[in-house]
């Protein structure tokens, strides 16, 4: 069963500042999916998808290289209560905007 998926990062974000918006699972899911979309004319940047057992140690898993625009997924499949998606190369070009959503 899934989870509701949660906008990490806003549409037409492009800072490695952007504050992403938490999704907490209520209990550890296996699977977590970030889906990084880059508006017209991005370039370049890099979108990170995070786990984390408590909510406040965060650990990298996988990384979404954006070079164009479109839709690009990452998915790693470990188990984690709590999942975001970070700006951790600045959006060039463009901007982005990514939903992250977990499962079983």
């Amino acid at each position: 069963m899934g989870i509701a998926a949660v906008a990490s990062i806003p549409a037409g974000s492009t800072a490695t500042s952007t504050v992403p918006v938490v999704l907490d699972n209520g209990e550890p899911r296996s699977v977590h999916t970030a889906v990084c979309t880059a508006a017209a004319s991005t370039t370049g940047g890099v979108v990170t998808l995070e786990i984390s057992q408590d909510g406040v140690n965060w650990f990298k898993t996988a990384m979404a290289t954006l070079t164009a625009a479109g839709v690009t997924t990452t998915t790693v499949t470990a188990a984690a209560r709590f999942v975001q998606a970070v700006i951790t190369t600045t959006v060039t070009g463009g901007s982005v905007g990514v939903t992250v959503h977990s499962a079983a």
